[in-house]
C-alpha cells in the first residue's frame, strides 16, 4: 500500500468521524484522494447530501401541518420560545372553529378539511407582516401578533368571524362557517408565563363559545340567519357553573356507559384529554399520588357497585404542571331506574386555589388578588389600584419576633380598611405589600385616596414599652381596561412602589 493511498483512506476514516459525531457541516476534499479512493469518496458526499436534504425535510414536517402547511403545535412551542428568549412582548388568540364534528359528520372529511382550509386562508388573508398562525389540533389554531394589542386583534377577528357568518348563510355554502376565539397579551419580561398565557387565552375562548356559537340550519330548514347555538339546557348550565369558580370542578360520570363530563377548569389545570373522556375513572386515578391511590380506588370501587352513595376525600392529585395539588372530592351516586342511567355527581375543590385568605389580616391573599385582577380583564373592567408597603418588618421581626411584625401588619390593614371606607376591595399581596383594588373610582379619586391613606395608615403599635409607628410607601396605578395578565400588573405595581417615596415613622436603632 503506498503513502498516498494510506493518506487517502485516513481522510475518508477522519470524515466519516465526524459526521459520526454530527458535524453535519464536514468536507472530504475528493479532488485530492488517489483515482482509486474518488468513486468512493463521491458516493459518500452524494450519500451525505441526500441524507441531509431528507433530515432537513423531517425537521421541516416536525413542525408544520401537512393539510395546511401552517405550524404546528411543535412549531408554535418554537416560536414562543424564541419570542420569550428575546422578552418581546406579543398577543396570542386561540380560534376553534365552531361545528366542524357536524361538518365531518355530515358531509363527510373531505368537506371537513376544505372547511378548517377556508377558515385558514380567510384568518391568513387578514394577517399583518409580523404575524404567525398555527394549527395546533384538529380544529384549533393559534395567531400569534407582535404588534397587535388585546382589543384590536379581538376587534379583528369578530369582523372576520362576523364576514364568514354573512358569507356562508346564503344558503350556498354547506353550512355555515364561524370560529370562537380567546385573546391574551404577555410580556415575558414583567413576569408573564406562557401557562399564564394559555390559561387566560383558553378561558376565553370557551367563554366566547359558549355565548356566541351558532346553529346550523336543519337539513328542511330554508336559509335563516344563525343565531345563538340552543345547548341542552342540562349541559349550557352545567358550562356556566364550571366557568363561574377557579376552584371547584363539577363532574358528571355515566357509570353504566363510561361517559362523563368535566368542567373546563379541570380540563385546563389538570390536562385532561377533554371533557368528555371515557373511562374517567382511570384517568383520574392515573393523576392521583400514587401513596392515595389505593385508598381512593377503593372507595370508588364502593360508590360504582352500590354500597355507598355519598363519597368524600381529600388526596393529592397531578396538575397541569406535574405538581401534587391537595384536593377534597365530594361526590353522591344516583342510582339508575329502567330510563336512567346510575350517574356519580360530584365537586372537586382545588385546595391549592381554594385557600384565599390571608391568616394574619384577614384580608383576601394573593391568590385572591390575583383572582379578582383576572376576573376584571375578562370583563375588561376599568381599575385603579393602591399599593402599599410597610417598611423594615423584617427588623421588626429580627428585634421583637414574628408575633409583633403580624401585630403590625394587622394594624395597618385595619386602618386600610378605614380608609378605603368600603369603597375597593382589599388584598394582602405579599409579605409586607397590601394592595386595595376599585372599579368605581377614577384616577382623581384614587390619588385622593391614597393620600389619605398616606397621612393615616400606619397606627402606633405599642411593642414592649415601644410605641411603634410603621414607615410606609404608597403608589397608585389606573388602568383604562385591564387588558394584562395579574403578575404584569402585580410586577408593576412592585415596581412602582420602590420608587415612592416613604412615609417615615419610628427608627428602630
Amino acid at each position: 500500500m503506498n503513502e498516498s493511498y494510506r493518506l487517502g483512506e485516513q481522510s475518508i476514516i477522519a470524515y466519516l468521524q465526524r459526521l459520526a459525531n454530527g458535524i453535519s457541516t464536514a468536507e472530504l476534499d475528493v479532488a485530492a484522494l488517489p483515482a482509486e479512493l474518488r468513486a468512493v469518496g463521491e458516493q459518500l458526499q452524494k450519500t451525505h447530501a441526500i441524507l441531509q436534504q431528507e433530515r432537513r425535510l423531517l425537521e421541516s414536517n416536525a413542525y408544520i401541518d401537512p393539510l395546511t402547511n401552517l405550524g404546528n403545535r411543535g412549531g408554535l412551542d418554537r416560536h414562543v420560545e424564541q419570542l420569550w428568549h428575546k422578552g418581546d412582548p406579543f398577543t396570542c388568540a386561540y380560534i376553534d372553529i365552531d361545528h366542524l364534528k357536524h361538518c365531518n359528520d355530515r358531509f363527510g372529511h373531505a368537506e371537513g378539511n376544505r372547511y378548517i382550509l377556508s377558515i385558514c386562508r380567510t384568518l391568513s388573508e387578514t394577517m399583518e407582516h409580523d404575524e404567525m398562525l398555527f394549527r395546533i389540533g384538529g380544529d384549533e389554531f393559534v395567531l400569534i401578533s407582535l404588534s397587535a394589542n388585546e382589543t384590536e386583534l379581538e376587534q379583528r377577528l369578530e369582523r372576520v368571524r362576523a364576514g364568514l357568518i354573512e358569507a356562508s348563510s346564503s344558503g350556498k355554502a354547506p353550512m355555515i362557517a364561524s370560529f370562537s376565539f380567546g385573546c391574551s397579551r404577555v410580556d415575558p419580561l414583567a413576569g408573564d408565563t406562557r401557562r399564564q398565557m394559555t390559561m387566560d387565552a383558553d378561558r376565553k375562548m370557551y367563554r366566547y363559545k359558549l355565548m356566541h356559537r351558532v346553529q346550523q340550519p336543519k337539513d328542511n330548514d330554508a336559509p335563516q340567519r344563525p343565531i345563538v347555538d340552543q345547548l341542552p339546557r342540562n349541559d349550557r348550565v352545567f358550562q356556566a357553573i364550571s366557568m363561574s369558580s377557579e376552584t371547584r370542578y363539577p363532574f358528571i360520570l355515566n357509570l353504566d356507559r363510561g361517559e362523563s363530563q368535566w368542567s373546563v377548569n379541570a380540563v385546563r389545570d389538570f390536562d385532561l384529554p377533554s371533557q368528555h373522556p371515557f373511562n374517567s375513572l382511570d384517568m383520574w386515578l392515573a393523576r392521583v399520588h400514587p401513596e392515595d391511590r389505593d385508598n381512593v380506588r377503593a372507595e370508588l370501587d364502593m360508590v360504582i357497585n352500590g354500597t355507598w352513595h355519598f363519597h368524600y376525600m381529600q388526596y393529592r392529585v397531578m396538575d397541569a404542571t406535574g405538581k401534587y395539588v391537595l384536593c377534597d372530592c365530594t361526590g353522591y351516586r344516583l342510582d339508575g331506574t329502567d330510563t336512567e342511567p346510575s350517574m356519580y355527581v360530584g365537586t372537586i375543590i382545588n385546595r391549592s386555589l381554594a385557600d384565599t385568605t390571608d391568616s394574619v389580616t384577614g384580608l383576601g391573599d394573593v391568590h385572591a388578588l390575583v383572582n379578582a385582577i383576572g376576573e376584571m380583564r375578562r370583563v375588561a373592567r376599568e381599575a385603579g389600584f393602591i399599593a402599599i408597603k410597610v417598611d423594615d418588618i423584617a427588623e421588626v421581626n429580627a428585634r421583637f419576633g414574628f408575633d409583633a411584625g403580624d401585630r403590625v401588619l394587622a394594624e395597618s390593614a385595619a386602618c386600610l380598611m378605614d380608609c378605603s371606607r368600603g369603597k375597593g376591595r382589599l388584598f394582602r399581596s405579599t409579605g409586607p405589600m397590601f394592595v386595595a383594588l376599585f372599579d368605581e373610582l377614577g384616577p382623581e379619586a384614587i390619588d385622593e385616596l391614597a393620600n389619605e391613606i398616606e397621612r393615616f395608615l400606619g397606627s402606633p403599635v405599642l411593642i414592649g414599652s415601644l410605641e411603634y409607628q410603621p414607615p410606609i410607601r404608597v403608589a397608585t396605578l389606573h388602568l383604562n381596561s385591564v387588558d394584562r395578565q395579574p403578575v404584569s400588573i402585580l410586577n408593576e405595581l412592585k415596581a412602582l412602589l420602590g420608587k415612592a417615596v416613604q412615609v417615615p415613622g419610628t427608627k428602630l436603632d
